[in-house]
């Protein structure tokens, strides 16, 4: 039965550290500030794209894509 409670961040990661969860168990994630929502998805979507792509030989278009993300950090 899904339970729904809000936490902060470090709240969030006491739990993490202190309860065995299942590897298999889903969360869902709300943000409040939608600019850190956009920055999380597309983070999200460059790490996953570039897993895809490590190991296909396209050494240069993954170096790039690391490129890219370290500067959308430090923006």
């Amino acid at each position: 039965m899904p339970t729904e409670i809000h936490i902060t961040v470090s709240e969030f990661q006491s739990i993490l550290t202190q309860t065995p969860l299942p590897s298999d168990m889903r969360l869902t994630l709300s943000f409040e500030d939608e600019g850190l929502a956009r920055a999380f998805l597309r983070k999200r979507s460059a790490v996953e794209a570039m897993k895809r792509l490590r190991g296909t030989g396209n050494g240069n278009l993954v170096a790039a894509l690391l490129r890219e993300r370290n500067a959308d950090e430090s923006r």
